[in-house]
């Protein structure tokens, strides 16, 4: 019987490697990019859209306490931009003939830029744009002028609560995509401009040691305190005396008062809860901006990154994991990204990735995610999944063939179809993080659509 099965087993894969043709993945690819040239936005519309941006959505799946009920609205943010962008600039410096990527790289990367905050050592970005309030955010007289501040395009904020919460500080997740976005549009068009990548230090400013505060979330689903790892927020966070959990839980039990920590002032940068947090993609997501910048070496927060994530893969919560990734296959590609960059310290860490998409695809080729997670985000999953295998494998790692041909049969096979242009459907990307990291999704068919793409185009290379 088991040796029946085997057989069967072996033949399905031979069937669906047989079905793959590159000539089909090539047409999708070339499909795949006349759908991102067409969707790219062409006209600004200020406070609404910007021109050279893509479609993305902030959506509720429900109803939440001061952010309302089920809704999707139009956003844009850097994180979609540069992740577009970084996707894009990824598949020409691999094909060189995709000479139709070069026009849209040029058209994103201003608008990219317009999330920017310049330092002396080089631009940090927000996930937002500054741009003026859609209310009045004091009780009392407003200042004059009014000034700007982050908050998203189109999403409904009636309470002055809300406004002031989505003034977010500058983020290392953004500064590090932002930043990989003018290396490669350096790289790709040479150094037309005075603008430089940021140094490491701005990383090693906050890392997770010598704190008096701790973020809820670590506390609760991380464990690993002072891991000396990079911290999500370019700011700094409240302290106390002698931080106990008992004062943080006090201090969120009553967020919406003035005196609590996790209140946000209005005209003020807020670090959402007032504690800055640990998330482990956002850790790797540095490491690859740092290898690729060539200062990897130099940070101080890097061995300790290193050590995080390697512990977290160890003990394996992945549904977990991310704070603001919900998804339990980010983590496997902002890893496996990170060691494709050449960060040989992860190695160890790759290994054990194998294993566990290896245990977890399912018999269709696919992956999903947590059940709450947008119906188990099946789609993005096992993009995210098979991409990472595919990192892995171009960087020397072994990993089964067979597990990449069926993940790659069942994407084709997914894909939308609009006259010459192809697409996927956008799965969660990103979330609000923490209490609402499963109901605040981001998503984006472009998006999707662009990593599908770069994961035909990395089969073709290494199959």
């Amino acid at each position: 019987m088991k040796r029946t099965f085997f057989l069967l087993f072996f033949v399905n894969i031979k069937i669906f490697a047989q079905q793959i043709s590159a000539d089909s993945l090539r047409l999708d690819i070339e499909r795949s990019l006349n759908y991102l040239v067409e969707k790219q936005c062409t006209q600004t519309i200020e406070g609404k859209q910007y021109a050279g941006e893509w479609e993305a959505f902030m959506q509720m799946k429900g109803f939440f306490f001061l952010l309302g009920s089920k809704n999707k609205y139009r956003d844009s943010n850097c994180f979609t931009m540069a992740g577009i962008h970084n996707i894009l600039a990824e598949m020409y410096l691999a094909d060189t003939s995709k000479k139709e990527i070069l026009p849209m790289l040029q058209k994103v990367y201003p608008e990219i830029l317009t999330y920017a905050t310049p330092t002396p050592i080089g631009n940090q970005f927000n996930f937002w744009k500054n741009l003026p309030p859609i209310r009045d955010l004091r009780w009392g007289k407003e200042p004059n002028p009014v000034p700007l501040g982050r908050r998203p395009t189109n999403f409904a904020m009636d309470e002055r609560f809300i406004n002031n919460a989505a003034n977010v500080a500058n983020d290392a997740d953004d500064t590090a995509l932002g930043n990989l976005a003018i290396w490669y549009h350096q790289k790709i068009f040479g150094k037309n401009d005075s603008i430089k990548p940021i140094k490491y230090s701005i990383f090693d400013q906050y890392l997770d040691k010598d704190r008096q505060n701790r973020h809820w979330y670590n506390y609760l689903f991380h464990g690993f305190k002072k891991s000396g790892a990079y911290m999500t927020w370019l700011a700094q966070e409240s302290t106390f005396e002698n931080w106990r959990f008992h004062k943080n839980v006090a201090h969120n039990l009553v967020f919406f008062l003035p005196f609590s920590i996790c209140y946000p002032h209005p005209y003020v940068p807020y670090i959402p809860w007032g504690t800055n947090d640990v998330d482990v993609v956002v850790n790797a997501n540095i490491l690859t901006y740092l290898t690729k910048n060539g200062s990897l070496a130099k940070s101080k927060g890097s061995d300790a990154a290193h050590k995080l994530i390697e512990k977290h893969t160890k003990r394996g919560h992945w549904s977990m994991m991310g704070i603001y990734y919900p998804n339990r296959y980010h983590f496997h590609f902002a890893v496996s990204r990170a060691v494709a960059a050449g960060d040989k310290a992860l190695l160890t860490t790759a290994q054990l990735l194998v294993k566990h998409l290896s245990e977890t695809q399912n018999p269709d080729g696919s992956y999903d995610s947590w059940k709450r997670v947008n119906k188990r985000d099946i789609l993005q999953s096992t993009t995210y999944a098979v991409l990472s295998m595919l990192y892995l494998k171009e960087s020397g790692v072994e990993v089964p063939q067979t597990l990449i041909d069926k993940s790659v049969f069942f994407l084709q096979n997914q894909k939308k179809i609009e006259k010459s242009q192809v697409f996927w459907k956008g799965g969660v990307f990103f979330s609000g993080g923490t209490v609402v990291r499963n109901i605040l999704y981001f998503t984006s068919d472009a998006y999707t659509t662009a990593l599908v793409a770069m994961t035909f185009q990395k089969y073709l290379n290494v199959r």
